[in-house]
């Protein structure tokens, strides 16, 4: 039986992952984007510009809002600051997920439909701004190169510039790190 403090955390991390998929955002603080290991396997990536979320939620973009599915959700052992990437998928040559635990498992992304990645914390009070793709944009990503949103517009571009401009971008150039 779980413990009251596992029961109030799940509740917690259910109510904010209501209020992502009902369109109730939390305010950013950071960008989703995907990504590909050297095998194909897609890769979500975090990159937290400040503040930090909690976990990752995975879901498809066609879906009635009050009746969205979760494709994937995960779990950190510990708050997101900075940058992640886990395996959205288990294949034989995903990387390892240190540090995040998946609680719905992807096990395979449909040919033609679209998704949405979205970093979330478990109070509801951030975000990661969520990136939308279909398995044929994956297709297209090389293994280094990243796929994000800033200001609703889809950009693609290396890691390492993720990494080093995207807080950047989504600050309208304001922020220096």
């Amino acid at each position: 039986m779980p413990s009251a403090r596992a029961t109030l955390l799940t509740a917690v991390a259910a109510g904010a992952a209501a209020l992502l998929l009902t369109g109730c955002s939390a305010a950013p603080a950071g960008l989703a984007g995907v990504s590909v290991a050297e095998d194909g396997t897609p890769l979500g990536v975090l990159l937290m510009c400040h503040d930090h979320v909690d976990g990752a939620m995975l879901y498809p973009d066609d879906a009635p809002e009050e009746s969205r599915e979760v494709t994937g959700d995960w779990r950190h052992d510990g708050p997101v600051t900075g940058f992640t990437s886990w395996p959205l998928m288990q294949t034989s040559g995903a990387p390892a997920a240190e540090r995040w635990t998946p609680r719905t498992q992807t096990e395979r992304l449909e040919k033609g439909r679209g998704y949405r990645l979205a970093g979330w914390t478990e109070d509801g009070s951030w975000q990661a701004v969520p990136v939308r793709f279909t398995p044929e944009d994956l297709a297209r990503l090389k293994p280094g190169q990243v796929r994000y949103t800033v200001d609703d517009e889809i950009r693609t571009t290396s890691l390492d510039d993720f990494r080093d401009r995207a807080c950047d971008e989504a600050a309208g150039g304001r922020d220096e790190h």
